[in-house]
């Protein structure tokens, strides 16, 4: 399938893999895929959802913070300080002990490599591919099918993104929920941004 990608969705699906290392995943999910998309503001299709408001950065702000399982919210730090854990406390003694920010960095962040025992073993996650899950094999494949049925004889980013804006959901719909906009809204937006019927 990749043969009929072009260069820069071809590109969208390898930075969807940088995009997984960064946030310490060992998988490419839809939101790495949509992530990725939205790195490339000149693609086609990707006005349209910077039109809506959404940046590359506010996306992965919301996928991490919202919907990914990001810091501990106000109502959770205050469910754990009930039963006498205090997590300023906690964050002040690990940083004491392994210093500034030992918190923010996720174990998938850390090279194995360069622990001791771990030399010369293998960093498949690390550095070599990482798998795609099965909702964003899917969208790869309705990218595909939205090629198709817009008599396209290439895949771009554009049909990645619709790709993406599945209707059974996926992760990368949710974030967007999370930013006000619906799935079908940005899919007429995209397809009336190509010059086609919504």
């Amino acid at each position: 399938m990749f043969e009929r990608f072009t260069r820069e969705a071809r590109e969208v699906a390898v930075r969807a893999q940088t995009e997984a290392r960064a946030l310490g995943h060992n998988y490419v999910g839809a939101e790495h895929l949509f992530l990725a998309a939205l790195t490339q503001p000149d693609a086609p299709g990707v006005t349209a959802v910077t039109r809506r408001g959404i940046s590359a950065a506010s996306f992965r702000r919301t996928a991490i913070h919202e919907v990914l399982g990001g810091p501990v919210s106000p109502t959770d730090s205050e469910a754990l300080r009930t039963l006498g854990i205090d997590l300023d406390e906690v964050r002040r003694r690990v940083e004491a002990s392994f210093g500034p920010g030992a918190l923010d960095i996720s174990p998938g962040q850390i090279r194995r490599s360069s622990l001791p025992w771990r030399r010369n073993r293998c960093t498949d996650g690390l550095t070599g591919h990482i798998p795609f899950t099965p909702r964003a094999k899917r969208a790869l494949e309705r990218a595909f099918r939205e090629a198709q049925a817009l008599q396209d004889n290439y895949i771009g980013v554009e049909h990645v993104l619709l790709g993406l804006l599945d209707p059974e959901g996926n992760v990368a719909v949710e974030v967007l929920r999370r930013l006000g906009v619906e799935p079908d809204a940005l899919r007429d937006d995209v397809l009336t941004e190509l010059g086609r019927a919504a």
